[in-house]
């Protein structure tokens, strides 16, 4: 009996991949207000720079959590449309960028001048917007 191996090549269905995208920044933008209305009822004082490589420190806001939500999602879309194009199996590849994206954006939080609690709280946003987005992605235009 000869020894072999399958592979599986998934590929994506082009033509969702942009209300997928979208409909993941809603799950995130969803989720992530929720994080941040349960932070500020256990009483975090959720700060963040008022610009990039600002010192000074600002509330984080329901409209940020909103943009900060929706706009990777967009991204996200755009470099699984651009794997889907150009790779034959785009899915281990986008997996492999994505979770790279996520430990790299824990960086963010954990360099800015604020307490603990808000740096945990923003972290744990990032966790909940990647599972939505990717999850999102994966479920609606992943073609087994």
């Amino acid at each position: 009996m000869p020894n072999t191996v399958e592979r599986t090549v998934s590929t994506v269905a082009m033509g969702k991949i942009w209300w997928a995208a979208l409909l993941g920044g809603g799950l995130a933008a969803g989720g992530n207000l929720l994080v941040f209305a349960i932070a500020n009822v256990l009483g975090a004082n959720l700060q963040v720079p008022s610009a990039p490589g600002s010192t000074t420190l600002v509330p984080l806001t329901a409209g940020q959590v909103i943009w900060a939500s929706l706009i990777p999602a967009l991204f996200a879309g755009g470099l699984l449309a651009i794997l889907g194009r150009f790779a034959r199996n785009p899915w281990p590849v986008f997996l492999g960028i994505s979770g790279v994206f996520l430990l790299l954006s824990f960086g963010g939080p954990l360099n800015i001048p604020a307490d603990t609690t808000t740096k945990l709280v923003l972290n744990l946003m990032h966790v909940v917007a990647a599972v939505a987005i990717v999850g999102a992605l994966w479920r609606f235009t992943r073609v087994p």
